[in-house]
């Protein structure tokens, strides 16, 4: 009885081991069937230090020359900002320093380490220190702002083509999209479906121009923006049902401070409902949702 017992045990272990060794089989070949990163960009070694740089693969005519001139500072950072989209980076300006180039490969982290408890919102790209630049200077007869200085050499790899949609530079929503989230919401649809609905309209995540994330951000910011007002837009949206209804009713009450205390509507479906019925009580089944204070209506 023993030996059978110990012989079903060694079994056991043996199929064990036959399914680890097929798991980490199939665990192998699924790394090796991953295609490894590739620096994007034109690599250059430096024989001395072995410092790695990287020029991004662009047309000469989106490049920036020596001696180019712009009418504007606001032309330049344009011109610099086209052809930082081409080459797989980020581009910044500020004031009068020069416009640099932003990695946006890397994984973001704290800006001022030595700061005292200061808390870095986590963003997807950062500073890594990059010479990369254009510098500019305004010519006073001509009134024109010239290229005296570019650097054209990164300390850091670039983001793929078809990663580049989701740079900050790429992505923003359109005026038709915003109505869009906002028409969705009035019948309780969010703004994460509402990008699911614009990609599967657009035919991809790439076509959208905005990710989830600046969708969930527009939302953010529209309930920001109603919530100072969201009384005031009921009070005027029932007055301008009173004025072109006439059968439709409203009352409301505001404290000393103006703030909305009670508010009163009727139109002529709840009125006819009332003479064939007589009282309602209606319940509101999600007050545990609501912000606001809940009420019965009788």
């Amino acid at each position: 009885m023993m030996k059978k017992k110990k012989k079903e045990i060694e079994e056991g272990n043996r199929v064990v081991i036959e399914r680890e060794n097929v798991f980490m089989k199939n665990l192998m070949e699924i790394d090796n069937d991953i295609p490894t990163y590739q620096p994007v960009g034109n690599v250059q070694v430096s024989p001395n230090s072995g410092r790695r740089t990287f020029i991004p693969d662009v047309d000469d005519l989106i490049k920036p020359q020596m001696h180019m001139t712009f009418n504007s500072l606001e032309n330049a950072f344009l011109f610099y900002q086209r052809y930082a989209k081409a080459g797989g980076f980020t581009a910044r300006k500020e004031g009068t320093k020069p416009l640099k180039a932003i990695d946006s490969t890397q994984e973001a982290g704290s800006s001022n380490v030595n700061s005292k408890s200061k808390i870095t919102r986590r963003v997807p790209s950062i500073r890594t220190g990059c010479e990369a630049c254009i510098r500019v200077k305004l010519i006073t007869p001509d009134n024109l702002y010239v290229v005296y200085y570019f650097e054209e050499s990164h300390n850091h790899s670039f983001v793929a083509e078809d990663d580049r949609y989701l740079l900050p530079e790429n992505r923003s929503m359109n005026y038709v999209q915003e109505e869009a989230v906002n028409a969705l919401s009035a019948i309780n649809i969010g703004p994460v479906r509402a990008f699911n609905i614009m990609r599967t309209l657009y035919g991809g995540f790439d076509k959208v121009g905005a990710t989830k994330v600046d969708f969930k951000n527009f939302k953010r910011d529209l309930n920001r923006y109603i919530a100072e007002y969201d009384a005031d837009m009921v009070i005027k949206r029932l007055r301008r049902k009173k004025e072109f209804m006439p059968n439709f009713s409203m009352e409301y009450l505001t404290t000393a401070e103006g703030v909305l205390r009670a508010l009163f509507w009727a139109d002529g479906d709840t009125k006819r409902n009332f003479n064939i019925f007589g009282d309602v009580v209606s319940f509101d089944a999600t007050y545990r949702r609501n912000k606001f204070v809940s009420f019965l209506c009788f």
